[in-house]
């Protein structure tokens, strides 16, 4: 009598099994809190507090108001990026036609990190009428701007980096369902490689500056990076990971 083996069955089960597994999870991608995995796998950490804030008014836009000061000191020279007026002792204020900024003498400046900037108008130095672009005209250093409020424009990446890639998304888990079927991928292989592949992609959107509104002349003035507005250390990018919930 001949014996029949049924090799079948139990391949569709695992079939099964998987897809229903599969089916059950879902996949956070974005600047998280909780510890997640980047384009690679690899483990990452979750982001900090101020990170989660700085990818919030990105995503969403924001106006900030001063408080507690009438003016919020923006920063208009690399020298300033991090630090306030009261960080240069020998500050003064200059009011243009359009503007009141701080600056500082460039001949009789010298490097101290105490005391509190004069509120002072010198006669020698006459308004300039128009914003410094440059940070510097003549002997003058402007390393502030003083207004009252700034608003960052929305520039979402990780919904509009979603949203632009929606196809290609559907198509990796389209092939990832494939590999379940016919190259023997359990759910986790399956949810980890549409992880990745994901990660990459809203990384590649923050990485193509058309994508977003461009900085402004003042945020340019100090920038590393004053093509891209997303893109100042990396920082932000590289912290885009994925994670699996079951």
């Amino acid at each position: 009598m001949m014996k029949i083996s049924d090799n079948v069955t139990p391949k569709l089960e695992r079939i099964q099994r998987e897809l229903q597994r599969l089916a059950k999870m879902k996949i956070h991608v974005g600047i998280q809190g909780a510890e997640g995995r980047g384009k690679s796998g690899e483990g990452k950490q979750g982001a900090s507090a101020d990170l989660l804030t700085i990818a919030n008014v990105h995503e969403f836009g924001v106006t900030i108001k001063a408080k507690n000061v009438k003016n919020l000191a923006i920063p208009i020279s690399k020298k300033s990026i991090g630090k306030s007026p009261r960080d240069f002792p020998d500050l003064f204020f200059l009011q243009t036609d359009d503007y009141l900024y701080g600056c500082i003498d460039k001949k009789s400046h010298e490097s101290k990190l105490s005391g509190t900037p004069k509120e002072l108008k010198p006669k020698d130095k006459k308004p300039m009428g128009k914003p410094i672009r440059s940070g510097k005209e003549g002997d003058i250093e402007f390393l502030f701007i003083l207004l009252p409020s700034v608003s960052i424009p929305e520039r979402s990446f990780i919904r509009a980096g979603y949203d632009n890639n929606r196809q290609a998304i559907e198509d990796i888990a389209a092939k990832a369902i494939e590999c379940i079927v016919f190259k023997g991928w359990d759910a986790e292989t399956a949810a980890n490689q549409i992880g990745m592949a994901i990660v990459g992609m809203i990384q590649l959107y923050v990485n193509t500056p058309s994508n977003f509104k461009g900085k402004g002349s003042i945020t340019k003035a100090t920038s590393n990076w004053p093509d891209n507005p997303l893109i100042e250390s990396g920082r932000l990018r590289n912290s885009i990971t994925y994670r699996i919930e079951e």
